[in-house]
């Protein structure tokens, strides 16, 4: 979770309109998802054509690299989950 979280911080949360990432993770310990909260569709839009899509996608495949398990992109039943880690905004270095 933790380099997840520092992706976040590193290529996302200084960009405006940014207003936090919160990484949810199941009570049974078996996923996790990330929600990131922007304040306008126009602020995301803005993200995603001026970010560094590529380098981050890449630190993205280098932190998958280093999980243990199968990454599946479907879930079955009803988990429950609880919320361990959130990235707020800050300027840019």
């Amino acid at each position: 979770m933790k380099v997840f979280a520092e992706i976040q911080d590193q290529w996302v949360s200084f960009y405006p309109g940014y207003c936090s990432a919160r990484f949810h993770v199941s009570t049974d310990g078996t996923r996790v998802y990330n929600i990131v909260h922007w304040a306008s569709e126009a602020d995301y839009r803005n993200f995603v054509e001026s970010s560094d899509t590529e380098g981050r996608m890449a630190a993205i495949e280098k932190a998958l690299e280093g999980l243990v398990g199968k990454a599946e992109p479907r879930m079955g039943g009803v988990p429950t989950y609880t919320v361990v880690r959130e990235v707020g905004p800050r300027t840019r270095d």
